[in-house]
């Protein structure tokens, strides 16, 4: 079976590190923008990281110049975003179908239904981008107008509609998991007991740093240098005077959610540093989502919560981009 080279890997992870470096500037405000688009402090992140994606995959794609890399974010942020509503919409409208099919009366049909309507009825794509272009970026109908590929008019229109019905907008679903399953992880976490937070996860789970790291599957999660390995061996490769001391973890309720947050100690008090959201299946972690890179995103919680939060990077530090800080001379 043909395998990626290690060569290929390291030179797209040194250029994937030059593209966040680069795009550091404008990285609050895509997320603002984002935010906004968004609904969510959760689905927001989500997005700046998709659209971090594509931008990186359609670089090598672009024969010109990028002379406005704000602009060339927003476009893509905003066609992401449509794209998602669209799918979403297409799925509630076949499971809206589904239920009004004539069949025998079934307890969940009524509530698919309802669920479907509302997202029906909830601001169309182009109205949601248009507002937030408008008021959050302030951009002329011009600038939008070329942003959205449509034309002033319809601009105008879009802007009419959304200001009107943005404020109705039903907010997104939550992941909920089990508070039991969260204190687990945090008691075993706190013990560093690496055996102990094996046992938690699904042999087919994820866990996942956005824009960092992706690993999936128990050979990945067992593995020296893995997430829940660092977790408790706290990254051992950095030189001395770079590595942080053992994070204090806390399970807290956030927006109906039980998350934890990852405290830096300090003499002078605590800062948050990372957040980790959890799904569920089974009784065991399906999926492990560990912010330690996303500045804004802390900043948002931590207001929420009345909480200090520490200085975050947008990657891992590292000696040059791609370079690897076991890997020095």
């Amino acid at each position: 079976m043909a395998e990626l080279e290690d060569a290929l890997r390291d030179a797209t992870r040194a250029a994937w590190h030059r593209y966040l470096d680069a795009l550091t500037p404008f990285r609050p405000e895509l997320h603002r923008y984002c935010r906004r688009l968004a609904g969510n402090v959760w689905d927001a992140e989500d997005l700046v990281q998709d659209t971090l994606l594509r931008g990186f995959a359609t670089l090598g794609q672009v024969n010109a110049s990028i002379d406005n890399p704000r602009g060339y974010l927003v476009r893509i942020a905003t066609h992401t975003w449509i794209d998602q509503r669209r799918r979403q919409a297409t799925e509630a409208t076949a499971r809206l179908e589904v239920a009004v099919q004539p069949a025998a009366p079934q307890p969940d049909r009524v509530e698919v239904g309802e669920a479907s309507r509302r997202l029906l009825e909830a601001l169309a794509p182009q109205e949601r981008a248009a507002v937030v272009l408008k008021e959050v970026f302030e951009m002329s109908l011009e600038e939008i107008a070329g942003m959205l590929s449509t034309t002033i008019g319809a601009v105008k229109a879009a802007l009419h509609r959304g200001r009107a019905r943005l404020q109705h907008e039903t907010p997104p679903r939550r992941r909920i998991v089990s508070t039991a399953l969260v204190d687990r992880f945090v008691a075993r976490l706190e013990a560093a007991d690496l055996e102990g937070l094996l046992a938690l996860m699904l042999d087919t789970a994820s866990i996942e740093m956005p824009g960092a790291l992706l690993e999936v599957g128990r050979g990945e999660f067992e593995r020296k240098g893995s997430w829940l390995w660092q977790s408790v061996n706290v990254h051992p490769e950095l030189p001395a005077e770079m590595r942080p001391p053992k994070w204090v973890n806390e399970q807290v309720d956030f927006g109906g959610e039980p998350i934890v947050l990852g405290f830096m100690p300090l003499p002078d008090g605590r800062r948050l540093q990372g957040i980790t959201r959890f799904e569920e299946e089974g009784g065991k972690i399906a999926r492990i989502r560990s912010y330690c890179f996303s500045p804004e995103l802390a900043a948002e919680v931590a207001g929420a919560l009345g909480l200090e939060v520490g200085w975050i990077p947008y990657r891992f530090p590292t000696p040059a981009p791609g370079a690897r800080w076991d890997a020095r001379a």
